[in-house]
């Protein structure tokens, strides 16, 4: 296979062996030139920009080498909190905070911590917070507003916003944390979904998939919660939501269908539908690529389906498509070349990212694991709730970085 790469290599190699040879001379006459350490900064620079893009050649030409493949491990529980039930909605608030929503109608936080054992291997450790006892409401919905306001929607009408100063680390829920119901100018009775499509503007769904308009305001007395009565649309059979960008997004439904919605010009403009799966959708997310661009979606749902639909304006071309998967397929999630997909089976599949093209790595796939919940964590890494509440780490061993071809056997 032909490299392209945007690194004139035989002129990289050049000022390397330049370098080198100053080096060499340096230390003949002990005299290091002035300008010496940014060039070779720079050439380092240089060096790890053209080990990300020669990534995908090894993980193609290079498979002798490593195999992908995918591991489990629990995470120690600290503390004498844990958390009991089933998740309802899990939200990422610092890079080691999250903020748990049960079924059961608990609020809690959990920190994840990563220490380095005996033997210098990292060790993921989760602390629990107590439960936050000022909210009753069964909530459908977590927003983080700013990095010291996360506001909840109930679904039987109420509106929480949560502060604290202290979201980088776990919080005390009874000295730290602000508890403060928002109010809104018209009569809110809940919603069984609801999806963020710009900064404050919000997609609500009542239960009978009448999609309606809220904004989070800012009043004298911190926020208030406008509902725009004349702005909505039907969906039909409404499950699952995604937002593609700002104040566009696409909804799933019960018979396989795709809406792709428009709000433009204070309204909700329905611009295409799809007939799209042949079953429920369960969900739909956006696919992050190596790049962090998002520019496709994936659609699981029932009966082992799977579809990913490459979006690039106005064209919309299928590029991955799967009927025959075990089970019936309920969550996913994407981080940077890779998405993990859960099915009621106990099985996770791994899809993999590589020259702008997603795969199903059907040899990678873990069997008879049961987990309730999948979020993205780091870069190959993702966090698994399992049917106890306790969370796990799913490890993606893959060529990812420039230090993994820097581990690689190049001579095995």
């Amino acid at each position: 296979m032909k490299i392209n790469l945007s690194v004139d290599e035989k002129d990289f190699k050049n000022q390397v062996e330049d370098l080198r040879k100053r080096l060499d001379e340096c230390r003949i006459n002990g005299i290091l030139d002035d300008d010496f350490e940014a060039q070779l900064k720079r050439l380092s620079q240089i060096e790890e920009k053209l080990l990300a893009e020669i990534i995908p050649y090894y993980r193609v030409d290079a498979k002798h080498l490593k195999k992908t493949s995918m591991q489990i491990n629990p995470i120690k529980k600290l503390g004498a909190f844990s958390f009991e039930g089933f998740v309802q909605s899990m939200l990422r608030i610092d890079e080691n905070l999250f903020i748990v929503i049960g079924v059961d109608r608990k609020v809690q936080f959990f920190y994840i911590d990563i220490v380095d054992d005996l033997y210098n291997h990292a060790q993921f450790e989760v602390e629990w917070s107590t439960p936050i006892k000022e909210i009753r409401e069964r909530i459908s919905f977590i927003y983080k507003l700013n990095d010291k306001e996360i506001l909840l929607f109930g679904s039987t009408g109420g509106c929480y916003l949560i502060s604290s100063n202290s979201f980088d680390q776990i919080p005390n829920v009874n000295r730290e944390i602000k508890i403060k119901k928002i109010g809104t100018d018209h009569e809110f009775n809940g919603s069984e979904r609801c999806l963020a499509i710009n900064y404050g503007l919000f997609v609500v769904e009542n239960g009978e998939g009448r999609l309606n308009l809220f904004e989070i305001l800012k009043a004298k007395d911190g926020y208030r919660l406008a509902f725009h009565k004349d702005i909505h649309c039907t969906i039909p059979d409404l499950t699952a939501m995604e937002k593609i960008s700002d104040d566009y997004f696409v909804a799933g439904t019960r018979t396989g269908s795709l809406y792709f919605i428009k709000y433009e010009n204070e309204e909700f403009i329905i611009k295409e539908k799809f007939n799209f799966l042949n079953d429920e959708i369960r969900r739909i997310r956006c696919l992050e690529n190596e790049d962090g661009n998002e520019d496709s979606i994936i659609v699981i749902g029932n009966g082992g389906q799977l579809k990913i639909l490459f979006l690039y304006e106005d064209l919309k071309t299928i590029k991955v498509e799967k009927d025959d998967l075990k089970g019936n397929l309920f969550d996913v999630q994407s981080k940077k070349g890779t998405a993990i997909v859960l099915s009621e089976d106990g099985i996770i599949y791994l899809l993999e990212e590589n020259f702008g093209n997603w795969y199903l790595n059907e040899e990678a796939t873990i069997r008879d694991m049961f987990f309730t919940n999948i979020l993205k964590f780091d870069i190959s890494k993702y966090l698994l709730m399992d049917l106890e509440g306790k969370l796990n780490i799913l490890d993606i061993d893959r060529i990812a970085t420039p230090k993994d071809l820097w581990d690689l056997p190049l001579y095995q």
